[in-house]
């Protein structure tokens, strides 16, 4: 946050240089009013305000270079990369001899660079398919990584018996959900399933930590975790069937893959 209070300073010697017109003044309400949200904000996603008016400054003021820089690095911390090398752009063509002119040069490099990280990260968004052939919706807010898949049980959640057949199909639809933050190439985060019926027996929820890995040149994801197994035994009766037994049957270790389904 302090780097963007440095233009309070800035703008003031700007300020006094510039005809003090209705249309500037109008424009330098707006800016102080950028400072004034700035100084409320308590974290970077609260800018969006100060966003607001130093643009408004802009639309006003164009001249007003310092509405121009505070608005690029409002725009940075928001993730608008895009929009924040713009805003540079415009604050060094106003002062290209100014003295932080290489810094805020190298700044866009900087921008640039991001963007293009970013545009990776939203690039995962789609479909994808795990090794057991589920699809998995992935969607993406930031760095917030969030797979999705409404399935049925498969025998590595639950092997169903009843009595006089044997094993049978499990009908149910379960939910289960990998929520997973985003740091370079690296995944953790957390794995749940919730609980589901196997004809006349509950199985829990299930669900713990995970790790993993993004292959972004492969359009491959790669996680691993815990996952419970159970069988459920049900008894044929002439009036009701009823559940015998729920039990864990295996808790081990799985490294699952999950490649992006491509048209």
């Amino acid at each position: 946050m302090k780097t963007l209070f440095k233009a309070v300073c800035l703008a003031s010697l700007l300020l006094t240089s510039l005809i003090a017109d209705d249309r500037f003044e109008e424009g330098r309400r707006y800016f102080i009013r950028g400072i004034a949200a700035i100084e409320m904000a308590k974290s970077d996603k609260e800018l969006s305000g100060a966003a607001e008016q130093f643009a408004k400054a802009t639309e006003i003021a164009p001249e007003l270079s310092a509405a121009w820089y505070n608005l690029g690095s409002v725009q940075s911390k928001l993730g608008r990369y895009k929009e924040a090398m713009y805003s540079y752009q415009r604050y060094l063509d106003l002062n290209p001899k100014a003295e932080d002119a290489p810094k805020i040069r190298d700044e866009i490099i900087k921008l640039e660079y991001r963007m293009e990280q970013a545009a990776k990260v939203t690039s995962l968004a789609g479909t994808w398919i795990g090794h057991n052939g589920w699809g998995y919706t992935l969607e993406m807010s930031g760095n917030h990584l969030k797979l999705t898949a409404n399935r049925s049980p498969d025998d590595d959640d639950v092997i169903s018996t009843y009595t006089l057949v044997g094993k049978v199909p499990v009908s149910a639809q379960l939910t289960e959900i990998f929520d997973l933050e985003i740091s370079g190439v690296d995944l953790s985060g957390k794995w749940s399933r919730n609980g589901f019926q196997a004809d006349k027996c509950t199985i829990p929820p299930d669900g713990g930590d995970v790790t993993g890995e993004i292959f972004y040149d492969q359009n491959k994801i790669v996680l691993r975790y815990t996952r419970t197994k159970y069988s459920a035994a049900t008894q044929v009766s002439v009036f009701d069937d009823f559940c015998i037994n729920v039990k864990v049957t295996d808790r081990k270790s799985i490294e699952d893959t999950f490649v992006k389904q491509t048209k």
